[in-house]
């Protein structure tokens, strides 16, 4: 069992239910569209075909809507793209019409302010850079520095702009809506500030007929995030560590340290990580991966990632299954050797919510007990996965079964590392329980490794984990055809 889950963006590369399809069956746990492109009815055509495609492959795929946020972004162009070589001059404006190699349109809250001459402008990933010579009411002039290609509606960074747009506008809530009516699993928000970001959104979402169970992921783009990243954990269900644009917020020698401490820190509390941007970006075009990407994957399983997600690769590249499929082979391969005692000891370091403190430490003796007996899985009944993602933060060394009768919490455990989510017959008596573990064991073909851990409430319903217990495959009802 591969650990590390996989999550793909879809796009014109893969709309269709099959190619979706394969997606999943080459590895994808989760399927996320990107609601900054494309018109509303896009939107939901896709979505539509996101559902389709997950229940013609039988699994239970977590479905990400992602937001575009107070995103500073260019305009279309003519050609789609174009090239931009050093000594031009590019002059930004409001006017919507498709650029070419002398204007394109920028989405600014205003114009005022915005830039002043030598100010840099950034494109994209941040490779593309220009200079402000001039600036108006209504355009800015500016001349490449570097150049290089430049795709409709691609960032742009002005580092020295005050532009103060809060995260979650209104726009934002239009794309959201849509979303929402076909069905999503998780809302992305982009450009998060603190927790105050994430707190409007979950208002939003509990006012919506269809967003109560909707978890959100807080995008850690922004440096003043970092600040607030332990409010923004508490009141958020995972984060997504956006390198790109993080990477032109943060001096560029620091985003691993960066990236490795926000791993951390979701760990312990009890939240997932995934590792986003350019995480396989050569196979937009190629058929492999560089042996730098292999690396930057492998690290990133190393660092205790709960997820690593694909954009360009699965949106618009030649090779999306092939991606998937290297992701798997990378994560599986580096799974065995990673070591989970640098993420207990953030754990201890940074867990710091006393609410949580029954919890953390039912989960910490559960995951204790599994590594002193050598067990060969931990089983956790839960209603709402809290008790799951607990365990799984720890990073024990056997599979987590979770089990729940919630087809909600085993789509949100898809993004969870190492969770494998199951439906659950019963929340009834320990008995039954201990059976059902029994039978998971050897259906698994883990009976022989070693004996079975399992948490649950006592009395059972309506409690929260109270109850850790070992059991031995040997004991309960013969397998079917014993003789």
């Amino acid at each position: 069992m591969r650990r590390t889950k996989i999550l793909a963006t879809v796009g014109p590369a893969t709309q269709s239910a099959d190619q979706m399809v394969a997606l999943i069956a080459a590895g994808a746990d989760a399927l996320r569209l990107n609601l900054a492109h494309g018109p509303p009815e896009t939107h939901v055509a896709y979505l539509r075909t996101m559902h389709a495609a997950a229940r013609q492959a039988g699994r239970e795929v977590a479905i990400v809507a992602d937001v575009p946020g107070p995103k500073v972004r260019i305009g279309p162009l003519t050609d789609g793209e174009i090239r931009l070589s050093v000594g031009e001059v590019w002059t930004f404006d409001s006017d919507p019409t498709p650029g070419d190699a002398r204007r394109v349109q920028i989405v600014l809250p205003s114009f005022r302010g915005a830039a002043k001459p030598d100010d840099p402008i950034l494109l994209g990933d941040g490779s593309v850079e220009l200079r402000v010579k001039s600036s108006g009411a209504g355009s800015i002039q500016a001349q490449v520095v570097n150049g290089g290609t430049v795709r409709s509606r691609a960032g742009a960074y002005l580092p020295h702009a005050r532009l103060n747009a809060a995260a979650f506008d209104s726009d934002d809530r239009k794309r959201a809506a849509i979303a929402l009516a076909e069905g999503i699993d998780f809302l992305a928000l982009s450009f998060v500030r603190d927790s105050v970001d994430v707190v409007a959104a979950r208002r939003w979402l509990d006012k919506q007929p269809e967003g109560k169970e909707v978890g959100i992921i807080a995008k850690i783009e922004r440096a003043e995030a970092l600040k607030g990243i332990d409010g923004i954990l508490s009141d958020s269900d995972g984060i997504m560590v956006a390198r790109g644009d993080l990477g032109i917020e943060v001096p560029l020698e620091r985003l691993a340290l960066e990236q490795k401490e926000l791993i951390g820190r979701a760990n312990a509390a009890g939240r997932f990580a995934i590792v986003a941007t350019q995480v396989l970006l050569s196979m937009v075009d190629s058929p492999r991966p560089t042996r730098a990407e292999a690396t930057d994957v492998a690290n990133a399983v190393l660092d205790g990632a709960d997820a690593l997600m694909l954009s360009e690769e699965s949106t618009v590249g030649h090779y999306p299954v092939e991606a998937v499929q290297w992701l798997d082979r990378i994560a599986r391969t580096t799974e065995g050797a990673f070591d989970p005692r640098r993420t207990r000891e953030l754990v201890r370091a940074f867990s710091s919510d006393p609410a949580t403190l029954p919890e953390r430490s039912v989960a910490a003796a559960a995951v204790a007990l599994a590594e002193g007996v050598h067990a060969s899985i931990i089983v956790t009944p839960t209603h709402s996965g809290k008790t799951a993602r607990l365990i799984a933060g720890l990073r024990p060394s056997c599979p987590v079964v979770a089990l729940t009768r919630r087809s909600v919490v085993r789509r949100h455990l898809a993004l969870v590392r190492g969770v494998d989510a199951r439906p659950s017959p019963t929340q009834g008596k320990i008995m039954d329980l201990r059976h059902q573990a029994i039978e998971l064991a050897r259906t698994s073909g883990l009976a022989q490794l070693g004996p079975v851990v399992l948490t649950l409430g006592f009395p059972v319903d309506g409690r929260p984990t109270n109850l850790v217990t070992l059991v031995d495959p040997s004991e309960g009802p013969e397998p079917a055809g014993h003789s």
